[in-house]
């Protein structure tokens, strides 16, 4: 009888703990873009008894409101609000959590991490989460489906306005893709659109139909893979780029594998177009990227019309993720450009391969002109062939 009176007293006790009908939950989130207080609500615990640790995302994570700050106080009736935009960009977070903590745990502080510690989870009695992004605009080019970056506050790459207006950015009736850089009521707008599916390892290839060796100095087109989500592979960001970076003369482009500054992650080269056509790519794969670009648009590209080539094996290759390909067009510090002038880029076609690396270390065909094999104009960089297709 003792032993049935114990385990019931322990079955009422167990019912009775706050931490089986402990919540937390948002009962109010803030569209992308607004500065409005997240606002949520608590039940199952003594509101005097616990707080609140709150996080966002923008590329990477963030402690809320404050570092100085960084538990929100419950209400007595489990209510509680807490400021998100405190600094940068936070109105264009993507993702924010919310953590039920008890009194004396202090919260790790995050500027940016990747990843939130493990012991949030560890010491907190419930936790809530969400997602959210602007409703973009989407559109159909070269067989993929992309999405049109806009903002009316500034944001990276610059930071810029983004417009995703159909006079801004439109595919034409021959699938071809128009970016532009326009002015539109006392503001520069560039543009940007980047994939909805993630591609891999592979080989990116990209046709532009205007002379992007004659941008103004204070304009950038960027070629390049991005992912959100892995600020330790510095976002899995790799950069066919065109632009003088603000210099009157000088080399006009540039390959890149992120963080750009570490030495040999750039190559940069001047670049004269012989017509509108230019056809540029890099092949990934685990441990190196093998860039190029070429006159006209010939695929495969004819060995004598490359510009410029050059393989990363370095130490900054990143492993294939989340990554999406995206394309745009921006202004260095979104200052006006040099000449005062609008700006339109045409991408004639995307394509990308993902069986396009073939590695046979086959010598290359004598009299060939150095680096190219004579019989399929595949690419020979060292003794590697990575066979264009």
């Amino acid at each position: 009888m003792r032993d049935l009176l114990l385990t019931v007293v322990f079955l009422l006790l167990l019912t009775r703990s706050p931490c089986r009908a402990a919540t937390v939950s948002f009962t109010y989130v803030p569209p992308y873009g607004s500065s409005q207080d997240l606002q949520g609500q608590v039940a199952g615990v003594d509101p005097a008894g616990y707080k609140v640790a709150v996080y966002i995302y923008v590329s990477g994570w963030w402690t809320k409101p404050y570092f100085g700050s960084p538990l929100t106080s419950i209400q007595g009736d489990g209510g509680w609000t807490c400021d998100i935009t405190t600094g940068g960009d936070d109105q264009n977070a993507t993702r924010i959590v919310a953590y039920l903590l008890e009194n004396g745990y202090t919260p790790p502080t995050m500027s940016g991490g990747g990843t939130l510690p493990a012991e949030l989870n560890q010491n907190a009695l419930a936790h809530t989460y969400v997602e959210r992004g602007p409703p973009y605009r989407t559109l159909s080019f070269s067989g993929y489906t992309w999405k049109v970056k806009a903002s009316e506050s500034l944001v990276g790459p610059g930071p810029n306005y983004f417009s995703d207006n159909t006079a801004d950015v439109w595919v034409d009736g021959s699938d071809r893709l128009h970016l532009k850089i326009v002015y539109r009521s006392g503001k520069w707008y560039s543009t940007e659109v980047f994939t909805t599916e993630t591609l891999g390892y592979g080989t990116y290839t990209f046709i532009l139909g205007s002379r992007v060796d004659q941008l103004d100095r204070k304009i950038v087109l960027g070629l390049f893979t991005w992912d959100d989500d892995a600020p330790q592979h510095n976002y899995r960001e790799i950069d066919i780029e065109f632009s003088r970076w603000g210099e009157e003369t000088g080399k006009n482009a540039q390959f890149v594998v992120q963080p750009w500054g570490t030495a040999g992650n750039r190559h940069r080269f001047d670049m004269a177009l012989q017509g509108n056509y230019s056809t540029h790519r890099f092949a990934w794969q685990a441990g190196n990227v093998l860039f190029s670009s070429f006159q006209g648009s010939t695929l495969p590209p004819d060995p004598g019309d490359e510009i410029e080539s050059l393989q990363y094996a370095g130490g900054d290759t990143p492993p294939a993720g989340g990554e999406g390909t995206r394309i745009n067009l921006w202004l260095i510090d979104g200052a006006t450009p040099s000449d005062g002038l609008e700006e339109e880029v045409i991408v004639e076609s995307f394509k990308y391969d993902p069986g396009a690396i073939r590695i046979n270390y086959q010598p290359g065909a004598a009299g060939v002109p150095a680096g190219y094999r004579a019989d399929d104009g595949s690419f020979f960089f060292e003794g590697i062939n990575f066979g264009w297709k």
